[in-house]
């Protein structure tokens, strides 16, 4: 059954909002389309949005953007509007599209030579937008899923792009971790003890603020507590280079209440480098090994069931097919083989401690023998398997896929 098409004052006001109008202007605009005070200048000033719903509201109209056969969304199959909304100092993206089925898709940049991304890693940057929300999905995180876009100018010239559906619903809004967390971005340290504290002290703040009920702040607490740890596992997991209190937030919903937003950065996972020196979360002040993590965790019996139930059954394969599956984006073998190598490495480490049932000094003392023979083994040739996964990135930058 098809749902029931918006009456235009709706449509045209919504349409408003996701376009970025101030206040101002979509008071004059509501004021135009009740009646209460025609204004032409108004209703000129916003013409496009009157067209998208022209269209919206045509007897054939199927407008849901989605990928080709090639896996890209080609926006000039599309009726749609660039968005006036601006990304303050935001590294999440460039602009936004305002498509006529009131859909919200975030722009983002393919990785170039003049990111902060050492250019031999550019490549695999590019790729961990498609794969790693797949492993977010299988750990039972909610995750933004990204797909290849393209648009033709009136020149000819194509810009590519990566694209997004906006994860935030109508009225809501995101507050970065940097402006709930106040740390030094050029640390390579982020104290994630005094991340969580701060995290729960401005939700209580706000909570009180709001006059929300204590329910329902003891609820958010324990849900965005419980999600920034297993955020931080995730980052683990895929080895990320950039664990940076930008790359994070909270979201404020139409009802005042708090939640974590999904996980909407990948650019550097899988051990991409960086230009600049990255950010690292740790515990106890120095250690950021996943086992140290799982440890200081794994005392609460919530943690230990998510790990069963959600992480220990991590399905490499299914990952890669399902992204295929919804993004059209293939992965060459040495790519697979290097994700294959990563996320085995660590889904190994997480075993480990799980079996030995969260035991310090087991865990310690099977560390140490993992250590003697992996010293042992120094003198000896590199296993075949390692030197074609890491000749993934000693390609010549000439390459033309990148």
């Amino acid at each position: 059954m098809s749902e029931a098409k918006k009456a235009k004052q709706e449509y045209i006001l919504e349409a408003a909002k996701l376009y970025g109008l101030g206040k101002v202007e979509i008071d004059l605009l509501k004021s135009h389309l009740d009646g209460s005070m025609p204004n032409e200048f108004i209703e000129r000033k916003t013409k496009f949005l009157f067209r998208l719903y022209d269209i919206y509201n045509s007897k054939n109209y199927n407008d849901k953007i989605d990928t080709d056969e090639n896996g890209i969304i080609n926006l000039n199959d599309y009726a749609f509007e660039f968005s006036k909304r601006r990304l303050y100092r935001s590294k999440i993206g460039r602009t936004w599209v305002v498509s006529s089925n009131l859909e919200a898709f975030l722009i983002t940049e393919k990785p170039g030579k003049s990111s902060d991304i050492k250019s031999k890693f550019l490549e695999l940057s590019d790729m961990n937008n498609f794969l790693l929300p797949q492993i977010g999905k299988q750990m039972g995180l909610d995750t933004t899923v990204f797909y290849r876009g393209e648009y033709k100018r009136e020149s000819g010239s194509i810009s590519t792009f990566h694209l997004t559906k906006n994860f935030l619903k109508s009225g809501e809004t995101l507050i970065q971790g940097n402006s709930i967390v106040n740390d030094n971005s050029d640390k390579r340290r982020v104290k994630f003890e005094n991340l969580l504290e701060a995290t729960d002290k401005y939700v209580k703040k706000y909570y009180k603020k709001n006059k929300l009920p204590d329910e329902e702040l003891e609820k958010a607490r324990e849900e965005i507590r419980r999600g920034l740890i297993k955020q931080t596992i995730f980052n683990k997991m895929v080895f990320n280079e950039y664990e940076s209190n930008q790359k994070w937030g909270l979201i404020v919903g139409t009802d005042k209440k708090l939640k974590l937003a999904p996980l909407y950065s990948y650019d550097y996972c899988a051990g991409v480098e960086m230009t600049k020196k990255g950010n690292h979360r740790v515990i106890d002040k120095k250690k950021e090994d996943i086992e140290s993590f799982m440890l200081k965790f794994g005392k609460e019996e919530w943690f230990k069931s998510w790990i069963r139930n959600f992480v220990i059954p991590l399905d490499y394969e299914k990952a890669v097919n399902d992204m295929e599956r919804i993004t059209s984006i293939t992965l060459s073998d040495d790519e697979k083989e290097y994700y294959k190598f990563l996320i085995n490495k660590m889904h190994s480490k997480v075993a480990v401690v799980h079996n030995l049932n969260y035991d310090e000094k087991l865990v310690d003392e099977y560390k140490k023998e993992k250590l003697g023979n992996k010293l042992g083994k120094i003198k000896g040739s590199v296993s075949k398997r390692i030197v074609k996964v890491k000749r993934h990135f000693n390609q010549e930058d000439s390459d033309p896929r990148r």
